[in-house]
C-alpha cells in the first residue's frame, strides 16, 4: 500500500478532499478543528499554573512545553508553548477557565481570543474616499513612490512635478498596484528629518495630482507627523503609514479616526538615526507582540477602532539581518491579533546580504522570493518598489494555492 502525507492550507482545501472520499459535508467543522496542530507561546506563567496547564493539555491529547523547574517549582514563573489542535485547545480553555487561581482563567481567555483572532481577520476595509481593500482574495501590492532625494533605492525616487508624479502613479496602477504609498521623508537607517512644512507641501501636492488621474486608488502616506497626516487626508489620502508605531506623535491615531482612515502600525525602536543600535531583544516576536498590543491600546485611547489598524513588524527597523530573517520565518506569528499584516522588505539590506548583492539594483530576485513566501503564508499586503514583477509572483503563487487535484 502506497501512502502519502496530506497538508491542507485552509478549510476549503479540506472540504474538497473530504468530498472526494465521499464524506458527509456536515463533518467539515469537526475535521477542520483537527486539521493542524497549533503552537501558541504563553509568556510568564506562574510555575504552579504551568504544571496544571501541562497536565490538562496531556489529558486532551495535546501537550505543553514548560521549564524543567516546573517539576520542583524551583522558579516562580516560566514561559510555555502549547501544542494542540483547535479542538484540543478550545476544550483546554473550557476546563481551566473555571480555575480561579494563578491567573488560569485569564490565560484561558487569552488563548481563546488568540484562537478566535486566527480566523477573524477582516475580509475587506472601507476607505474614506470610496474604495475598498479586499483582503480575502490575495496578497495586495503596495507600490512605493518616493518624493525624497535620499531614499536608499535611487530608482524609486521621482521628480516632484505634476507629470512625473502622475506618470508613476498611473504606471503602478496599470501594473497591478492595489495601493500607492507616498513618502517625502526617508526612513532609511541614519536618515535625518526634513522640515515639517516641506513634507506637508510635497505630500499634499502629490496626493492632489494623483487624484486627478486616479480618483479611486487607495493612497497611503508614509509619515510620523500629525500635521502631515491631516494635510494628506484632506487632499485625498486613505491610509497613514506610521513607521514609529505611534511613538513619535500618538495623536495621529485621533486624526486617522476623524477621517475614518486606516493606520499602519509599524514596529520600531528609537528613530531612523538611532534604530540600528537598538537591536537587542530577549524575545523578538514577544517584544513585537507587546509593542503591537500597546500600540493598539494607544490608538483606541485616541478614538481609533482596532479594526482600522494594519500591523507591520518593521523589517529593518531596529532589527539586524538574523532578526529580519526570523520574522520572515514566522510570518503568521502575529495572526493572533486578527488584523491585516503588511511586510515591507523590498530591496532592503537583508535581501542584499542573503543574495550577496551590495547594490540595491541587484536585489529584485531576493525581494521576489520574499513576496512569494508572503503570498504563500497569506500575508495581506507587501510594500514593494517593483510592482509588475511582484504582482506576477503573487499571481503564480495564488494559482498554486488555488488549484485542486480533480
Amino acid at each position: 500500500m502506497a501512502i502519502y502525507q496530506m497538508k491542507f492550507l485552509n478549510e476549503s482545501e479540506l472540504a474538497i478532499e473530504l468530498q472526494k472520499i465521499g464524506a458527509d459535508k456536515r463533518c467539515l467543522p469537526f475535521f477542520d478543528n483537527k486539521r493542524e496542530v497549533k503552537s501558541l507561546f504563553l509568556p510568564h506563567i506562574d510555575i504552579r499554573a504551568a504544571n496544571i496547564i501541562k497536565q490538562e493539555m496531556l489529558s486532551l491529547g495535546g501537550d505543553a512545553a514548560v521549564s524543567r523547574s516546573a517539576v520542583d517549582c524551583s522558579s516562580s514563573h516560566t514561559d510555555a508553548i502549547l501544542f494542540g489542535t483547535k479542538k484540543q485547545l478550545l476544550l483546554f480553555t473550557n476546563k481551566i477557565e473555571t480555575m480561579t487561581w494563578w491567573n488560569l482563567a485569564e490565560t484561558a481567555q487569552s488563548v481563546r481570543q488568540a484562537l478566535t483572532s486566527l480566523t477573524s481577520k477582516p475580509s475587506s476595509l472601507k476607505l474614506p474616499h470610496g474604495s475598498t481593500l479586499l483582503l480575502d482574495k490575495k496578497t495586495l501590492v503596495m507600490g512605493i513612490i518616493n518624493l525624497t532625494s535620499d531614499s536608499f533605492f535611487t530608482e524609486s525616487r521621482i521628480q516632484i512635478d505634476s507629470e512625473s508624479i502622475k506618470n508613476k502613479a498611473v504606471e503602478f496602477s496599470k501594473n497591478g498596484a492595489d495601493i500607492l504609498d507616498i513618502g517625502a521623508e526617508s526612513t532609511r537607517p541614519g536618515a535625518e528629518r526634513i522640515c515639517e512644512e516641506e513634507e506637508i507641501e510635497k505630500i499634499s501636492y502629490a496626493v492632489k495630482e494623483i487624484r486627478t488621474v486616479l480618483p479611486n486608488i487607495p493612497i497611503s502616506i508614509d509619515t510620523t507627523r500629525k500635521s502631515v497626516a491631516i494635510a494628506a487626508l484632506k487632499a485625498g489620502a486613505d491610509i497613514i503609514n506610521d513607521i514609529s508605531g505611534l511613538t513619535f506623535e500618538p495623536e495621529i491615531a485621533k486624526t486617522v479616526a476623524e477621517y475614518n482612515a486606516l493606520l499602519i502600525l509599524v514596529h520600531m525602536r528609537g528613530t531612523p538615526e538611532t534604530m540600528n543600535s537598538l537591536c537587542d531583544y530577549k524575545n523578538l516576536l514577544l517584544d513585537i507582540s507587546n509593542f503591537f498590543e500597546e500600540g493598539i491600546k494607544k490608538a483606541e485611547s485616541h478614538g481609533l477602532n482596532r479594526s482600522r489598524i494594519i500591523l507591520d513588524p518593521g523589517m529593518g527597523f531596529a532589527k539586524n539581518y538574523t532578526q529580519n530573517l526570523y520574522i520572515l520565518r514566522n510570518l503568521n506569528a502575529f495572526d493572533t491579533f486578527g488584523l491585516p499584516i503588511l511586510i515591507g522588505a523590498s530591496r532592503k539590506n537583508t535581501v542584499g546580504k542573503a543574495t550577496k548583492s551590495e547594490d540595491t539594483k541587484d536585489r529584485l530576485e531576493g525581494t521576489l522570493a520574499i513576496t512569494a513566501l508572503c503570498s504563500w503564508h497569506n500575508v495581506d499586503i507587501v510594500r514593494v518598489h517593483d510592482v509588475i514583477e511582484n504582482k506576477k509572483v503573487i499571481m503564480m503563487t495564488e494559482a498554486i494555492k488555488e488549484i485542486s487535484n480533480e
